[in-house]
């Protein structure tokens, strides 16, 4: 999006006590797209703001009940509107105004009579870097969140094979082979949902810095299909799960990544084994539909209410709905991971699920590059 096609949603106030400033300044950034709100008074302007927060602020100086100075120092003394970039446009010309008006607060300062060109362009200006210091501010609390989220999964089970190794350390010998047998089960898991973190904040962390690697080339999708399919048969075995695959017609080759492709369909079936009740069915569905190759994974699960399926293919997009035991946990990053491989290969990503009538993730793949 170019900034001199702004959304609908961005506020411009401005601040002057001349009507015609006013207007002018209205019609001519109304014209470029923004939402503008004019007022005559400081003081009336920083309540306005208070309650409705504006993009940016182009502010007078010389005002009758509050100087567009004093206006600024308040705005910069309140949390909520301190970020709000400021440009000052003034008949003031000397030094000592455009120093304290930068001391202030303000970001920038136009000299009046001014040129609308130079108004827009510093506007323009501000707001893209209001923009991209939002967005580093959401990568910072995302990064802190990944962090937390990394530390407190990590914890526990760390913990769980530090008990459990100093406790074989102890007693092995006068331990029962099944004990110990459950013990080394427990340590697995455990290593196993250690490493998963770390694949998932390590993939994580490569989408994010735009590192995400796509090699593509027509490939036989049944192929990373199989495989992965064989990989989970022997995490669904212990709860006596099946899973099958159907495709009931020759597939034509897909353009894709196979080692992407084989990690969505291991996190589609490592999912639908986790939310399963021993003794279900998960089945793989594969078939060929215009100019695409579709393949969805459906199991006999709890459903996801549809009044939260909002919440998946995001970071630790977690819903309601527990895994079928206590021992799988989910770092909730899975699913975001798969919607941005999906995103690379230029694929769709959907789902079906109703409450108590089980889920299906489908995806597709373009047949041809």
């Amino acid at each position: 999006m170019t900034m001199n096609k702004m959304p609908e949603s961005t506020n411009i106030m401005v601040v002057d006590d001349t009507p015609a400033n006013l207007k002018l300044l209205q019609e001519m950034l109304q014209a470029k797209g923004y939402l503008v709100l004019t007022f005559p008074r400081g003081a009336s302007a920083l309540k306005a703001a208070a309650k409705n927060p504006p993009d940016l602020i182009l502010l007078d100086i010389n005002m009758p009940d509050m100087n567009g100075f004093e206006v600024c120092e308040r705005l910069k003394a309140d949390e909520v509107l301190k970020d709000i970039p400021v440009i000052f446009i003034s008949a003031l010309t000397e030094t000592a105004d455009k120093v304290k008006a930068f001391a202030v607060g303000g970001v920038d300062y136009v000299t009046k009579p001014f040129q609308f060109d130079e108004v827009n362009a510093r506007v323009e200006t501000h707001l893209r870097l209001r923009r991209q210091q939002l967005e580093l501010q959401a990568l910072n609390e995302l990064k802190n969140h990944f962090l937390g989220m990394a530390a407190h999964d990590l914890r526990t089970p760390l913990c769980g094979i530090m008990g459990i190794s100093e406790l074989l350390a102890n007693q092995l010998s006068p331990l029962p082979a099944e004990k110990q047998f459950r013990f080394f089960e427990m340590l697995l898991a455990s290593s196993r949902f250690m490493a998963g973190i770390v694949n998932d904040l390590l993939d994580v962390s490569a989408i994010e810095s735009g590192h995400l690697t796509i090699e593509r080339r027509m490939v036989d999708i049944t192929v990373p299909i199989k495989q992965s399919v064989e990989i989970n048969e022997m995490f669904a075995s212990p709860k006596n799960i099946s899973i099958a695959i159907n495709c009931q017609e020759q597939l034509p080759q897909v353009y894709a990544d196979i080692n992407r492709i084989e990690q969505v369909i291991n996190n589609l079936l490592s999912n639908a084994i986790k939310y399963s009740q021993p003794g279900t069915d998960i089945t793989v569905r594969l078939r060929h539909e215009n100019n695409e190759v579709i393949i969805s994974v459906a199991d006999q699960g709890p459903g996801i209410p549809e009044k939260e399926q909002h919440k998946l293919f995001h970071a630790f997009g977690k819903t309601s709905v527990q895994p079928a035991s206590k021992e799988d946990r989910s770092t909730g990053l899975g699913l975001l991971i798969v919607k941005k491989i999906m995103e690379a290969h230029e694929g769709r990503l959907w789902l079906y699920s109703e409450a108590g009538n089980g889920s299906e993730f489908f995806f597709s793949l373009p047949v041809t590059p």
